[in-house]
């Protein structure tokens, strides 16, 4: 009888878990998500100039490409770049349009180490794409 007990606990506990679980990831607004570029086609690369990166003062470029191949002209790009460690601040710049989906901006790397640098994108049609990039940054 205890084990029927135990069962049935579990069955409801793994309920209430499920339930949660769907009503958390109902809560993010449509506003809020982000498109990693797989779905959109859309391709983003970086590219850090001294590379390989060292700390100090640093251009990032940042080049965006839609699924054609096409350059993406008039995008609004955020750079956040977080150390993959807790307890430091992140760099945060904005690039500026440079050409022909390219978008370029200056930051410092405050720290040698391995760095993750998020890239976000808010296109022209009010997409928002962000992808993430390793970063290892020498002394």
């Amino acid at each position: 009888m205890t084990s029927k007990k135990q069962l049935r606990r579990s069955f409801i506990l793994l309920i209430l878990a499920l339930g949660l679980a769907l009503t958390l990831s109902a809560c993010q607004r449509a506003s809020q998500q982000i498109d990693t570029g797989a779905s959109s086609g859309i391709a983003m690369t970086l590219a850090v100039n001294p590379d390989p990166a060292t700390v100090g003062q640093a251009q990032v470029t940042v080049t965006i490409n839609d699924a054609s191949g096409q350059p993406v002209s008039g995008a609004a790009v955020a750079i956040k770049g977080d150390m993959s460690h807790a307890g430091m601040m992140p760099v945060l710049a904005d690039a500026t349009e440079d050409g022909a989906g390219v978008y370029r901006t200056d930051l410092e790397w405050t720290m040698a180490g391995d760095w993750i640098v998020t890239v976000t994108a808010t296109l022209a049609d009010g997409q928002t794409v962000e992808q993430q990039f390793d970063l290892s940054v020498a002394q």
